[in-house]
């Protein structure tokens, strides 16, 4: 069965099913889900035996326990060839959006199409992209993509080439909500004016990843609470958002 062979608890067999209760009208002999893991672990290029990989992706997207594996490898196919990626690296990239493999191609090639455009990529550049953050796939290109990157470009005052070196950067951005990033932007504006904020969080985007809640706010108290004098600069900024637990403690 499905469950003993990824090993799933009753509590994760149950939320399966609810997932992808059509599981349920497929024939999941021993035979049948033997052979599928064995075309996953190709596909997805893990381990022979590794369980713990396919429950993890199985649990993720329960779909690809019936998906045809013909239409699975046309879609690889297709990602192979259209962003010239060897093998493994459209493994990594199907792993990281298994949505992928039952993607209509043409869909995908529009995206594709329309993402390289609007950021003014080269076909290596977006290859770079799409393969570091394959889930951009994902987006509604006129409801979600255009309009961050307007937003962006507007809120960051960014000029067209600024733009694309963010989007090559911090590729994840595009999935944050702009009250998220607005949060993140009045924080450090907080410490170094407006101005200087937008300089800093360009130059260092990963210093708009950084929770508020877990990281910035508590470190930023601390500091208060220790009645220390800081003139807030760039280099604080980053050591103050970018530090480890451990290395913020020593």
């Amino acid at each position: 069965s499905i469950q003993s062979s990824l090993e799933l608890g009753d509590k994760e067999l149950t939320k399966m099913i609810v997932k992808r209760p059509e599981l349920l009208t497929h024939n999941m002999s021993t035979e049948n889900i033997k052979q599928r893991f064995s075309f996953l672990q190709e596909v997805l290029d893990l381990p022979e035996g590794d369980v713990a990989s396919l429950r993890k992706y199985t649990m993720r997207r329960p779909d690809i326990l019936v998906w045809r594996e013909d239409s699975m490898k046309e879609s690889q196919q297709w990602v192979k060839q259209r962003f010239g990626l060897g093998d493994a690296r459209v493994a990594q990239m199907c792993r990281n959006a298994p949505g992928l493999f039952y993607a209509n191609t043409t869909t995908l090639s529009d995206k594709a199409d329309s993402i390289q455009s609007e950021l003014s990529l080269s076909e290596e550049e977006l290859s770079n992209l799409v393969s570091k953050f394959s889930t951009i796939f994902y987006y509604n290109i006129d409801k979600g993509f255009r309009p961050k990157l307007q937003y962006l470009r507007t809120r960051l005052e960014l000029d067209e080439e600024a733009l694309k070196n963010l989007g090559l950067k911090a590729p994840s951005l595009f999935s944050y909500s702009e009250g998220n990033i607005e949060e993140k932007l009045q924080f450090y504006s907080n410490l170094v004016g407006e101005r200087e904020a937008k300089r800093i969080v360009v130059r260092s985007s990963n210093l708009l990843r950084q929770s508020l809640k877990k990281r910035l706010n508590p470190r930023l108290e601390e500091i208060q609470k220790s009645s220390v004098k800081v003139r807030w600069n760039k280099t604080l900024i980053r050591r103050l958002a970018r530090r480890t637990d451990d290395q913020w403690e020593r």
